[in-house]
């Protein structure tokens, strides 16, 4: 395969990751890991550092555009962003002593439990009539 091949193959699966992952909020992880570890025989560290490099554009492109529209919590965003940094320090921290079938595992069971509960079907309903959860509402998440 020539270099030019596997780049227009790369960035065509590239774009299909990053329009399935601004459209769902899966990110394009779940394409981009997959395609260069089974498909190009790239090792799994390899393969989930590029695909975070990437994700870093195309998440901040999708959230401004999600702002821009409203369909974000500002407040819920941040403290996510807080416990994922802290998360993403402490796997980067590890990735390097933890063999990479045991990543390659997880990365598969991580994938198999998003396609489970993608896949539940569950009744849609109002949330405006629910009680507020106390916590939610001390920290000021609702609406």
């Amino acid at each position: 395969m020539t270099t030019l091949v596997f780049s227009a193959i790369v960035a065509g699966v590239s774009f299909c990751a990053g329009f399935l992952g601004s459209l769902t909020g899966l990110g394009g992880g779940v394409v981009i890991v997959p395609l260069l570890t089974l498909v190009f025989g790239a090792d799994i560290r390899y393969a989930i550092g590029a695909s975070l490099i990437s994700i870093i554009a195309t998440s901040s492109g999708a959230a401004a555009a999600y702002v821009k529209e409203g369909f974000t919590n500002i407040r819920i965003g941040m403290l996510l962003e807080i416990a994922t940094t802290i998360g993403a320090l402490v796997g980067a921290s590890l990735v390097a002593v933890i063999p990479a079938n045991v990543i390659a595992v997880i990365f598969g069971l991580v994938l198999l439990q998003s396609a489970y509960l993608a896949s539940r079907h569950r009744p849609e309903h109002a949330t405006a009539n629910l009680p507020a959860d106390p916590l939610a509402a001390r920290l000021r998440l609702d609406g």
